[in-house]
């Protein structure tokens, strides 16, 4: 049961990034993303949460986990506001461009810049949602946030609680 599921998600991944733009609209199912005008797929077996990068033709994309969409629609929004921001505010761009130099250890050289990235990026998807007047959604990423605790939410990212606060922060100075 594992093994297809496995091969469709590689499929899916190939698709993404190694195929064509009309085999991806063929393959990958895409969500509207009310926060910028880039191409969010939605996929169901992501392992991440959400993810920004780029395609083969140096274009933007954003990858949203399905199952976190169906869990909470309300933190769904506030990670396609998060990682729209990662491009608006040059993150992913300021990654690939790093990236070409650093040899084969890039985390090594970029770990130290991604804990900043990620709290602006939150700050930034909290200023996006404020605009369009969703503090429910806000308030549902600041209460994701608070489940981490004292542990990092990803590799060299901030502690839960340290998204929580600065999410916190964010929204009154809003």
């Amino acid at each position: 049961m594992r093994r297809p599921v496995l091969i469709l998600a590689a499929i899916l991944c190939i698709g993404l990034f190694c195929g064509n733009a009309s085999a991806r609209q063929l393959w990958l199912p895409t969500i509207d993303n009310p926060f910028c005008a880039i191409t969010t797929y939605l996929l169901p077996d992501l392992p991440e949460q959400a993810m920004s990068t780029m395609d083969e033709n140096g274009q933007p994309i954003i990858v949203v986990s399905a199952m976190t969409m169906a869990e909470s629609m309300a933190y769904g929004r506030f990670l396609m506001a998060h990682e729209c921001s990662h491009h608006t505010l040059g993150h992913v761009a300021a990654y690939h461009r790093e990236l070409g130099h650093l040899g084969p250890q890039p985390f090594f050289y970029i770990a130290p810049q991604l804990k900043h990235m990620e709290l602006d990026a939150d700050c930034n998807a909290v200023r996006m949602l404020k605009l369009k007047n969703e503090p429910e959604t806000i308030e549902a990423a600041r209460q994701m946030m608070l489940k981490f605790g004292g542990k990092p939410t990803g590799a060299y990212y901030p502690t839960g609680i340290e998204r929580a606060d600065n999410i916190a922060k964010c929204a009154a100075q809003y």
